[in-house]
């Protein structure tokens, strides 16, 4: 989808997502001695330009022994659908009874909707993320990372003391520079984008998805 980023393109809700990049300023993520990439899910590291920053500050205030890992940044379209039909049809199967609103709103609790403006992570503005140690042991957190079956996903539930701890300080480090994280997954955060806009109780968020032609050009 082709988007016009000198024009307000979207309201969502009373989320107002206005482009404020033009050109979009993308990077890749790369591994320091306090970032360590974990290609499990995928291993498309593109980000804006301003995530990598501010993520990249966050983890000079980590605890001693302490290293973010990055399992997910940019994220296309199409792998977001890919993502959401096999929800989508599933909570169809198990719940034959469901209005459609009901079921897009249940599947919406667990992956972003490809339509409209999608996940942070279409706008290159979302990261998955968690702690490890040095030797990239990632720290126990109560689930798996992108785990979609249980309510101990949720950053606020109730876990034991030591992964409580890991979880607060996860937050904590990132919350310093205004990536905030998404409340029914501890491991996303993002800064800018649709929801980060909605978790702040802000009105107005700057970065849109993005979307690539064939020869890998932002259009």
């Amino acid at each position: 989808m082709s988007i016009d980023r000198s024009l307000q393109i979207a309201l969502i809700g009373n989320i107002n997502i206005t482009e404020r990049e033009n050109p979009v300023r993308m990077t890749v993520f790369e591994e320091t001695d306090r970032i360590f990439l974990n290609p499990e899910f995928r291993d498309d590291w593109r980000i804006r330009t301003e995530i990598r920053q501010r993520v990249e500050k966050a983890s000079t205030t980590l605890p001693d022994g302490l290293v973010f890992m990055v399992y997910e940044a940019y994220r296309s379209r199409q792998q977001q659908q890919q993502l959401w039909d096999p929800l989508y049809a599933r909570l169809q199967r198990d719940n034959p009874d469901w209005h459609a609103d009901d079921l897009y709103t249940e599947a919406a609790r667990w992956i972003s909707p490809p339509d409209g403006f999608g996940s942070g992570h279409q706008a290159g503005a979302a990261i998955d993320i968690t702690l490890a140690t040095q030797d990239r042991r990632p720290l126990a957190m109560g689930t798996g990372i992108n785990e979609k079956s249980t309510p101990l996903t949720m950053t606020a539930a109730p876990v034991a003391a030591d992964i409580r701890k890991n979880r607060d300080i996860l937050i904590s480090a990132l919350a310093k520079y205004e990536l905030a994280n998404y409340p029914n997954e501890w491991w996303h955060f993002s800064y800018g984008d649709r929801l980060w806009a909605e978790v702040t109780g802000r009105t107005q968020a700057f970065f849109a998805p993005i979307d690539y032609d064939s020869k890998g050009r932002v259009i």
